[in-house]
């Protein structure tokens, strides 16, 4: 009976080692690690860093620290991985938005810079061809 305990308590360490080296991050943990890093480098194709930042790198490290968890090859590990992977894509996803909406607001104040402009042109010319015109005299 004791030869028994014993080879029963060498036994389950190595059959928990045995069991986290065979551990595979399940299907919908790979689907999210792969979208939160095409979502992050669309993001950064698409010149988020220069508007959104703080944003772009909050992403970016949420998908470092999911790809860590993944790496422990457990099920929590891999739980931890899937929130953190969900939440680099919605950072990305925020930071592409801010950018997108920073760069409408810049156009749309160039825009009405140009309409200001062609109004002031409009009065301006309005004004002048109001203005009497001198008669010409005949000596």
């Amino acid at each position: 009976m004791k030869t028994h305990l014993s080879l029963l308590a060498l036994g389950l360490p190595v059959l928990a080692l045995q069991a986290c080296a065979t551990h595979q991050p399940s299907d919908d943990v790979k689907a999210q690690m792969t979208r939160t890093e095409v979502v992050i480098q669309q993001a950064d194709r698409s010149g988020v860093a220069v508007n959104s930042l703080p944003e772009l790198q909050a992403a970016k490290d949420k998908y470092a620290s999911a790809k860590v968890e993944m790496e422990k090859k457990s099920a929590e590990g891999d739980r931890k991985a899937l929130q953190l992977a969900k939440q680099a894509e919605v950072d990305a996803q925020f930071a592409s938005a801010k950018a997108q909406s920073t760069s409408q607001e810049t156009a749309a104040t160039d825009a009405q810079k140009g309409v200001d402009t062609l109004k002031q042109e409009t009065d301006r010319n309005a004004a002048t061809s109001s203005a009497p015109v001198s008669q010409v005299t005949a000596p």
